[in-house]
């Protein structure tokens, strides 16, 4: 089934002003994707087929555990750290 850009219009007037920045994400994506081949690339990679293991959901949990917690840094707070910046 072709979308007709009328029909888009349509559907973008009707949505609630919240997810206008949602939608321009995806459609700037979409672009990206038609004239970037290595994006293009990268979206047709397959899904990890592996199975999830007990050590992976452990992990998960551990993980999830943490963030609970607040027992995490931001990426800037790491690099401060790790660059002896504090």
């Amino acid at each position: 089934m072709a979308a007709e850009k009328s029909t888009l219009y349509r559907l973008v007037e009707l949505l609630p002003e919240r997810d206008l920045a949602t939608v321009e994400h995806v459609m700037r994506g979409l672009l990206a994707l038609d004239g970037d081949p290595s994006l293009k690339a990268l979206a047709d990679v397959p899904e990890d087929d592996e199975p999830i293991t007990e050590e992976d959901i452990l992990a998960e949990a551990e993980a999830d555990a943490d963030i609970a917690a607040g027992r995490v840094y931001s990426h800037e707070e790491a690099k401060r750290i790790l660059l002896g910046e504090e």
